[in-house]
């Protein structure tokens, strides 16, 4: 196959079309492309090229962060925010399939023209949309009607990267934080002789005299994380929502995320910052105000739709 040849195909997998071409992924019967960024499609090119060997690990780390070092989880989100993308996720696995040790794949994968997809509703509202968008550029006369909403745009835009940025940061320190925990409810399970029965935060209050050195420790790092990354990035994310209203109006789930993380930062001042034993601290479903799930992948795409 030649490299026009190879410009001229999609990829078709389960509902799904990745144009490669185009950098863009579309659900089949839908009329605009699916927002997502550039390494969530790279890592699915990757995985429909091979199709259906396994793709490694090292061969998509280097592939989607070449000549950068970044850390074990970074994959692992990369993989699980797609199957969001796919409406499939790391239980049910009906397109992207995990080899445990090994890698990642997409079994049925056929490779087909891109004409059918320029033929397609979506290709053609796309270019109705530009032509729109063209012809209201070339009015001037009305664009400094159009500044205030601009620069306003421009606040919401600088806003949702913020956002989006620590939202990733609380995800990371969070992911660190429940390696660390799940260390400790080990060495505990196996020391005591015991299994964990209760929520994280009574079953380490209930054992943490019992604590030796070594799970002390453990226990002192993991508060760390909540003291440092948690907690800042958990107060500039509400200091966003609370200074930028317009975000509550443009992701579904943010009024909730605001509530959330209001909860959370007054269980830390009452309760976290007094109790030694604890050594995380949650807000959870019993608590009325979880996490709003899908918030993080809400804000992005968003950017991936308003980020021309």
């Amino acid at each position: 196959m030649t490299a026009e040849e190879a410009k001229s195909l999609a990829y078709e997998f389960g509902n799904f079309y990745l144009d490669v071409q185009r950098r863009v992924l579309v659900e089949k019967g839908s009329n605009k492309p699916i927002a997502t960024n550039e390494r969530n499609l790279l890592f699915l090119q990757l995985l429909c090229e091979n199709s259906p060997k396994t793709v490694s690990k090292d061969t998509l780390t280097q592939a989607i962060w070449p000549n950068s070092h970044v850390s074990d989880w970074s994959l692992p989100r990369i993989v699980s925010d797609t199957r969001q993308l796919l409406h499939d996720d790391g239980d049910s696995q009906q397109l992207i399939k995990t080899v445990r040790g090994v890698g990642f794949l997409i079994k049925d994968v056929q490779r087909v023209p891109t004409t059918r997809l320029k033929s397609s509703a979506f290709f053609s509202s796309k270019m109705g949309y530009l032509f729109s968008f063209v012809l209201f550029g070339v009015i001037i006369v009305a664009a400094y009607l159009l500044y205030a909403q601009v620069q306003s745009q421009q606040s919401l835009l600088k806003s949702m990267e913020a956002l989006a940025n620590y939202q990733d940061n609380t995800y990371t320190a969070f992911v660190a934080q429940a390696k660390r925990r799940n260390e400790l409810v080990a060495m505990l399970e196996k020391r005591l002789a015991i299994k964990r029965e209760h929520q994280f935060e009574k079953f380490f209050s209930l054992y943490y005299l019992q604590f030796n050195k070594e799970e002390q420790f453990v226990c002192a790092q993991m508060r760390a994380i909540t003291e440092t990354g948690l907690k800042e990035n958990n107060e500039r994310i509400l200091a966003l929502l609370n200074s930028q209203p317009k975000i509550l109006d443009e992701i579904a789930q943010a009024k909730a995320l605001q509530q959330h993380l209001r909860f959370w930062l007054n269980k830390y001042e009452s309760v976290f910052k007094k109790r030694e034993d604890m050594c995380l601290l949650y807000v959870v479903v019993e608590d009325n105000v979880p996490y709003p799930s899908g918030v993080d992948q809400s804000v992005k795409a968003w950017l991936a739709e308003n980020i021309e």
